[in-house]
């Protein structure tokens, strides 16, 4: 796949919208290059009824259409829906299209609970923190009929931390980090969850808990440092515009 490809079919008046990521795609390249980057995140919310319409009657890919609907009305893989839209216009070249059905297999050969943590991280990506949390929520729920242990629960306890302190919700992202360290007991997952006290209680409980915890000296004043590179924020030149990014920001993040 080169640096940019040029539109070999025409581009839809109505786009396809993409709901996980409020996303518009108004080409079978848009689809191609979204599919290739977004793996996670193909289900059935993409991967449906709706998209084999949407190329029939917007891009007039009716054989490609046509296909799609009977995939869909039997029992299929992600590979079987996913192939034949790349293969419409050669997206992909031959060395790049065995990697994505490497990767693809790669995915489909994962316990839910572990598809469910990459469509969090995927959503993440996209900055879309509430429907990350609720995918990483699933993870945590599913995996307890399974044999994944305490690396699994405290990465997505630690990434589902990160998207509440994204949202500012310091509560949850305090409660998710402390579990994070009680299960990897790693310096990164300590500091994060330290971090999100100081956020939340202020530098007296910050560092009443880092006694509790016995973290050393040169931990601590590393993260001192860090404190105190951020505890000052400068204040934006253009404060309009700031608020109005800020706002666009917390509706792109939420989707309210």
């Amino acid at each position: 796949m080169g640096s940019y490809i040029l539109c070999q079919v025409r581009r839809a008046e109505n786009p396809f919208f993409i709901d996980s990521v409020s996303l518009n795609i108004y080409s079978i390249e848009e689809l191609c290059y979204f599919i290739c980057r977004n793996l996670p995140l193909l289900d059935e919310t993409v991967l449906n009824e709706s998209l084999a319409a949407w190329l029939k009657e917007e891009l007039h890919l009716r054989r490609l259409s046509q296909k799609l609907q009977q995939l869909l009305k039997r029992e299929h893989s992600l590979g079987d829906l996913v192939l034949p839209i790349l293969r419409e216009i050669n997206y992909l070249n031959n060395l790049e299209f065995r990697d994505l059905e490497s990767r693809i297999r790669g995915l489909e050969e994962q316990p839910l609970p572990i598809r469910l943590k990459m469509k969090g991280d995927a959503l993440v990506s996209h900055e879309k923190y509430i429907k990350a949390i609720e995918a990483y929520h699933s993870a945590l729920v599913l995996q307890k009929n399974t044999s994944l242990g305490s690396q699994f629960l405290g990465t997505v306890n630690n990434n589902m931390g990160c998207a509440y302190a994204r949202l500012f919700q310091m509560d949850e992202a305090c409660e998710c980090f402390q579990k994070s360290y009680e299960q990897l007991h790693t310096l990164p997952t300590l500091k994060s969850y330290l971090f999100a006290v100081y956020l939340k209680n202020g530098e007296d409980a910050w560092e009443k808990k880092a006694d509790e915890l016995g973290v050393d000296a040169a931990t601590r004043e590393e993260m001192e440092r860090q404190i105190a590179a951020v505890r000052q924020p400068e204040k934006p030149e253009d404060l309009d515009r700031a608020l109005a990014e800020w706002t666009r920001a917390y509706h792109r993040n939420t989707g309210l």
